[in-house]
């Protein structure tokens, strides 16, 4: 009877295991461009990071300031690593969330992610630097996912770049909205996340 009771037990806990893992991830293909993207941030020490995401953040707009463009980057990559202490994430992120969804852990969902990171962000000095909540896929179980966006008022929606430390497991990953492989829309103040309680 115990190998039909453990089997039993392994295709009950196989959907919240799918949901779980698939949380925050895209199921479509990617193309060469965008995984040779979104394995840029993760490769180099935080130091030329910075310096990367302080010149992405300076070419938005000229009115950007080396300061203001330094200062957000230095605090998103450093945040984003003691997020990822704090949380004690375990790689890849999916994992991680699986093991929230099962009270294993009680941070590290990718909207999570977000409202620490915004929150810490938010003490920043900004001048022509905006952020904003913004999500993907709103409403599904296993493909909503919430990120930072930074842009100015001389921006598209398209040109602001994302700012995503749940992809990296606290290594900050970051790609211009129009360029990522998630399909990003505004989140509205009125809808908060933390009433995604249930999203990954």
């Amino acid at each position: 009877m115990k190998p039909f009771f453990h089997l039993a037990i392994v295709f009950s806990i196989f959907p919240a295991l799918v949901s779980g893992m698939a949380g925050c991830s895209h199921t479509g293909t990617m193309t060469a461009e965008r995984r040779q993207t979104a394995a840029t941030p993760v490769q180099k020490d935080q130091n030329q990071r910075i310096e990367d995401l302080t010149q992405a953040l300076l070419a938005l707009d000229a009115n950007v300031s080396e300061e203001e463009a330094r200062g957000l980057a230095q605090s998103a990559i450093k945040h984003a690593a003691i997020l990822g202490q704090r949380y004690r994430v375990v790689r890849p992120p999916h994992w991680h969330n699986l093991l929230v969804t099962f009270g294993w852990k009680k941070r590290g969902l990718c909207y999570h992610w977000t409202e620490d990171l915004l929150k810490h962000l938010e003490g920043v000095r900004l001048h022509h630097l905006h952020l904003q909540r913004v999500v993907a896929h709103r409403g599904s179980n296993v493909r909503e996912h919430h990120s930072v966006l930074v842009i100015t008022g001389n921006n598209t929606f398209e040109e602001g770049i994302v700012l995503d430390g749940w992809r990296g497991s606290g290594t900050l990953f970051w790609v211009p909205a129009g360029k990522d492989r998630y399909p990003w829309v505004p989140l509205s103040a009125d809808n908060r996340l933390d009433n995604a309680a249930d999203r990954n």
